[in-house]
């Protein structure tokens, strides 16, 4: 998907720039808002995959700016590779992981997350230079000589939405209107794991089971010894601890 079009008919994000060619935000939110149809949202991510991905997760753009460009504005002055000038901006990077969880492509999403997570990056401090327990604004990209080195930390939200990634769209425990619903898209080699949630007063005390190891997809819920079909938990609000079991098929 193209980025943008400027006053005089230029286009930005297209295979016909020698800058710039493909962005991150237009493949990952056509997925999310739903825009692109099943192929397309699948073309759009593998573009990702196959360019924008990099060794420390996701990058804005690629390839960096190498001149200041007036129509552009202040992203082109940074240098290449640098903060929004094709580095890796830890907000945009989150969302191509709820990109991939829509797509059902739980590899892809894990993958990206823990080239995103802290603590694995600051297993390298010579080389990621930020605190191991802070998500950082960015990464520098390939176009910079200091490719994986982190900055801007406690400075950013993009540490709220790594969170909210991680345990409402990996794990899929995700509250709605209308009760908690229970989507994960995961490794398919995962084969269990618990969560204890609060939602609406209440305390659920989940745990999903992977028996025929999927990326996505639920079949069963057992609430408090109850079975459903539906993968919606409507809250009780009682107060008090419920169960719930997920099985995924």
């Amino acid at each position: 998907y193209l980025r943008a079009t400027g006053d005089d008919g230029r286009i930005l994000g297209s295979a016909q720039n020698s800058e710039a060619r493909i962005f991150l935000n237009a493949q990952t939110w056509a997925v999310i808002n739903g825009v692109a149809d099943s192929n397309r949202a699948e073309r759009a991510m593998n573009s990702v995959e196959e360019i924008l991905d990099r060794e420390y997760g996701p990058l804005l753009f690629y390839p960096a700016f190498t001149h200041a460009d007036e129509a552009i504005g202040y992203l082109s002055r940074y240098a290449p590779g640098v903060r929004e000038n094709g580095g890796l901006y830890t907000h945009a990077a989150t969302w191509a992981i709820m990109a991939e969880c829509i797509l059902g492509r739980g590899e892809r999403a894990y993958q990206m997350y823990t080239k995103l997570c802290p603590i694995n990056r600051g297993m390298n401090p010579d080389l990621y230079f930020c605190e191991p327990y802070v998500t950082p604004g960015n990464v520098e990209g390939p176009d910079s000589p200091h490719f994986g080195r982190g900055g801007w930390t406690w400075y950013t939200g993009s540490a709220a939405w790594l969170f909210q990634v991680c345990v409402e769209w990996i794990l899929g425990i995700r509250p709605t209107y209308d009760g908690l619903l229970i989507d994960p898209c995961i490794p398919k080699h995962w084969e269990n794991f618990k969560m204890k949630r609060l939602f609406r007063g209440d305390v659920y005390e989940i745990e999903v089971v992977n028996p025929n190891h999927v990326n996505k997809g639920v079949v069963e819920l057992v609430i408090d010894g109850r079975s459903q079909k539906s993968n919606l938990v409507t809250p009780f609000k009682n107060g008090e601890i419920h169960r719930v079991r997920v099985i995924m098929g």
